[in-house]
């Protein structure tokens, strides 16, 4: 029943003749808009100008990060609510969408982060021995290593120094120079580190069973209680987050009310990842197949 259902919403999707054609921007709360149908159950990051969104997908076995041009992706409405992008409607082979930012043999690549400047990209790479921070030019596409090993999460500070939690003590938070490795501790926690999402000023240092937040204007730190698990959580505003609950269902927890707010259908999605206008979310959806983007509800940004 669950395969039927599927088959039918992507062929009714398909099948629609569109009135015009949009951009993700257009959407608006409530609507889904599908912009792969493909295995992307990875971390999503979108960079700085909300324009770019960087993913995982398996090729051949194989884990790489790719990112799409969010408003050079064009979208069809399919009535009620659904959107999708036209490549996905015209048959069009993903890898004249799909941009390739890290690939290798021997790697498996997770945990994508743009830099501020949009860029480079970060992520961690994984053979069977051990793993590494790599970064590539979204220009040049070189793929350079770090040298900087066994991490448990990583993230940029600036072009020269990153935010590490390594496996050997993943309750600590470090500075680790790019040139000399030279590191230094930034902050305790008191749950292991298993992924850092970054808000501006704010670090949001995801555990299980709940987020560490770090100030980093303010050198403090506070910790939320969340019913989450995976690897990034994000602040909507004072008693709102974004994350994944217990179950995989990618998710507003809204703490003010101890009440939880579904983005789509059925559970075991991807990590989330909120734009930096934090006006939509993006997530990999195992009801839909795919990437799905969705505008966050006005309310949930009120203080």
């Amino acid at each position: 029943m669950y395969k039927y259902l599927i088959t039918i919403s992507t062929l009714f999707i398909s099948s629609f003749v569109p009135q015009s054609s949009h951009t993700y921007r257009n959407i608006e709360y409530g609507d889904y808009l599908a912009i792969t149908y493909d295995n992307n159950q990875g971390e999503l990051d979108w960079d700085n100008s909300s324009n770019n969104l960087a993913f995982v997908s398996s090729n051949n076995g194989k884990r790489q990060i790719f990112y799409l041009n969010l408003p050079k992706t064009p979208i069809k409405s399919a009535g009620n609510g659904f959107y999708s992008a036209n490549y996905l409607n015209e048959l069009i082979s993903k890898e004249s969408i799909y941009n390739l930012l890290f690939s290798s043999n021997d790697t498996a690549f997770y945990s994508p982060k743009w830099n501020k400047k949009g860029n480079k990209v970060l992520s961690i790479g994984e053979t069977k021995n051990e793993n590494e921070i790599f970064v590539t030019s979204k220009k040049t596409k070189e793929l350079i290593g770090t040298k900087i090993k066994n991490v448990a999460a990583a993230h940029w500070k600036n072009d020269s120094i990153f935010y590490v939690a390594y496996q050997n003590n993943p309750n600590q938070l470090l500075e680790t120079t790019l040139k000399d490795k030279k590191k230094k501790v930034v902050v305790e926690t008191k749950f292991p580190i298993i992924g850092i999402s970054k808000q501006n000023n704010t670090l949001l240092l995801a555990s299980k069973g709940g987020v560490s937040q770090f100030s980093i204007k303010n050198n403090s730190l506070e910790w939320y209680n969340l019913p989450v698990k995976g690897s990034t959580v994000w602040r909507l505003a004072k008693l709102n987050f974004v994350g994944l609950n217990q179950n995989g269902n990618a998710q507003v927890l809204d703490l003010n009310n101890a009440i939880e707010h579904p983005f789509c259908y059925g559970d075991k999605n991807g990590p989330p990842a909120i734009s930096s206008d934090k006006k939509f979310v993006a997530f990999y959806s195992e009801f839909f197949k795919g990437i799905i983007i969705k505008r966050i509800d006005k309310k949930f940004l009120s203080e």
